[in-house]
């Protein structure tokens, strides 16, 4: 898969049987397209030309090494059939600098429909974010950073399923990790959940694997994938749980550029960037306490509505709250006796205990 300016593809519809027959063992270095088991987790290599290799280590660890002899490659170790619910955790060496060609990102497909998608981590001299000819919808905060979404779409171009016409779903992470010893985080929810407010809808799920790429580039990587724990880029917390349930809000900005967040017992269950039509963002959590709605990036001409919030199918009105921070009232942010759906300041909607 290219990165260049004029859009970028993986080329992951990988060699017929024989990429079937890879097993699991340790240390094993690849320089010819395969994918396979090893140690636990699942991996892909691939490259188009060049003498890229990538060795797989003990665990969910891979090391890469590539020069600018090498056209395109990408490779990685993850999970197959992947998941919308699953938390990552990533640590290791990405050695790169700003004036190569690379990626390292959270990366996988889903079909029906057929879907290229990346959480972009860090890059080099190439942005996704810049792709041509794509489509911007906003951004949202998960994991302590701010993403930056754009679809792109690819026209008979290679994929899981042969050459077809495809979109891809890019969230970059500004600011972007780096380069060097590197970790995080990365809570694949809050994207895929941003993504459908947005209309951008996954299907059913291959492969998704924290992946090194290069592009006529000089660089090596040494990562470990893990499977994190936790939900809704929250922190954990040491609340008691009461079971799941299923919480909705219903809200809008005036601007479209309004960022909430869903707190329970003082922990953020999700964080949406909203729209300027009233919709509903959904969470899931096994969280007991105080819950609230936050508006957490007011500015200028900004201000959010929330209709209500509803647990398990049982609406909470807004004019029925605890409190709100966030209003204007009595001129002062807060000020009077709250009871409204608006928050025009940064602050929050009260709704009781769960």
């Amino acid at each position: 898969m290219k990165l260049t300016n004029t859009g970028k593809t993986m080329f992951t519809a990988l060699i017929g049987a024989a990429a079937l027959c890879a097993t699991a063992v340790s240390a094993q270095t690849l320089t010819s397209n395969s994918t396979g088991t090893n140690n636990g987790f699942y991996y892909t290599f691939w490259k188009d030309s060049g003498n890229a290799s990538m060795t797989l280590q003990s665990g969910g660890r891979y090391t890469s090494q590539w020069n600018s002899g090498t056209n395109n490659w990408v490779g990685g170790k993850g999970w197959n059939p992947g998941t919308s619910s699953r938390v990552v955790s990533y640590s290791g060496n990405y050695g790169v600098t700003a004036s190569q060609n690379s990626y390292l990102a959270f990366y996988g497909w889903t079909r029906s429909p057929l879907i290229e998608y990346y959480i972009i981590e860090s890059y080099g001299s190439y942005n996704p974010a810049s792709c041509s000819g794509g489509t911007d919808y906003g951004s949202f905060q998960s994991d302590g950073a701010t993403y930056n979404v754009r679809r792109c779409q690819r026209v008979n171009q290679p994929s899981i399923d042969g050459n077809q016409t495809f979109y891809q779903y890019f969230s970059v992470r500004n600011p972007k990790k780096g380069f060097g010893n590197i970790s995080g985080t990365i809570t694949f929810a809050n994207h895929v959940n941003f993504w459908a407010s947005k209309g951008l809808n996954l299907g059913s799920h291959n492969y998704q694997v924290l992946a090194t790429e290069g592009y006529q580039s000089t660089g090596t990587s040494d990562i470990t994938v893990s499977a994190g724990s936790g939900s809704g880029g929250g922190s954990s917390s040491s609340a008691p749980s009461t079971g799941s349930k299923t919480i909705v809000v219903r809200a809008r900005g005036v601007t479209g550029q309004e960022s909430i967040s869903l707190k329970v017992n003082n922990t953020v269950v999700q964080t949406w960037t909203l729209t300027t039509s009233m919709a509903n963002y959904t969470a899931t959590t096994n969280l007991s306490g105080g819950s609230l709605v936050e508006y957490t990036n007011d500015a200028t001409g900004r201000d959010v509505q929330v209709d209500y919030i509803s647990v398990n199918g049982s609406v909470r009105q807004s004019e029925a709250q605890s409190h709100n921070t966030g209003v204007y009232q009595s001129g002062a942010c807060g000020g009077g006796n709250g009871m409204s759906e608006w928050l025009h300041c940064n602050g929050a909607i009260g709704y009781g205990n769960l």
